[in-house]
């Protein structure tokens, strides 16, 4: 749809980063490093990256400690060259992510001692863990910024209209901005039946 509307701009571009990323369970971490119930959030500072870990319910819906799963997104903007000789970025967009497997282990090898500089237990714990599997994936980033988001009767929305990095967790709000902004432009000129200028004005 992007490309019907704005052929010349139809692509989400590479950011510059991917997102390592990964769900461990409670059980494969060392009881010392466990976190208490109710542990929330964690965004540890790096080193020029950024880590978001949190530990959520076990697949059983258990919250019980040791049966849950630490779920970790390290963001990391040094394995850029790395997605590109994979083919994982083409240009300046994105083609695909990396899977556990398909990593090098040179490339594992290297992470595994950035994280022992970088990041404080459980997470340090979860990501060796991660490492040693290889039950990671590399995701690099798109973003989407539109230039135009209607043509005749067809309009862009979403995701599929703007594209933001994960970092601001926005997407799904945009999204129902998008959706109610358009539903009030529909409503105003339902009457006169005039879609394509309802669309306009959205």
């Amino acid at each position: 749809m992007r490309r019907y509307l704005a052929p010349h701009h139809p692509d989400a571009t590479f950011a510059g980063y991917l997102i390592w990323e990964a769900m461990v369970e409670e059980q494969h971490i060392p009881k010392q490093y466990r976190l208490g119930p109710n542990p929330g959030v964690t965004m540890p500072n790096g080193m020029g990256d950024f880590l978001l870990g949190s530990v959520v319910a076990g697949a059983d819906g258990s919250r019980t400690v040791g049966q849950r799963r630490l779920g970790w997104a390290w963001y990391d903007n040094t394995e850029n060259d790395l997605l590109r000789q994979l083919g994982c970025v083409k240009g300046n967009v994105v083609q695909h992510s990396l899977r556990g497997a398909d990593i090098p282990t040179e490339t594992l090898d290297n992470l595994s001692n950035k994280a022992n500089q970088r990041w404080p237990q459980p997470w340090l714990a979860a990501i060796q863990h991660s490492i040693r599997t290889r039950n990671l994936v590399a995701t690099p980033i798109a973003e989407y910024v539109p230039e135009v988001l209607v043509k005749e009767r067809i309009a862009l929305v979403g995701d599929a209209a703007h594209l933001p990095t994960p970092l601001t967790a926005s997407g799904f709000n945009a999204s129902l901005e998008d959706a109610a902004t358009l539903a009030d432009c529909m409503a105003k000129e339902i009457q006169g039946g005039d879609a394509v200028k309802a669309l306009l004005q959205y």
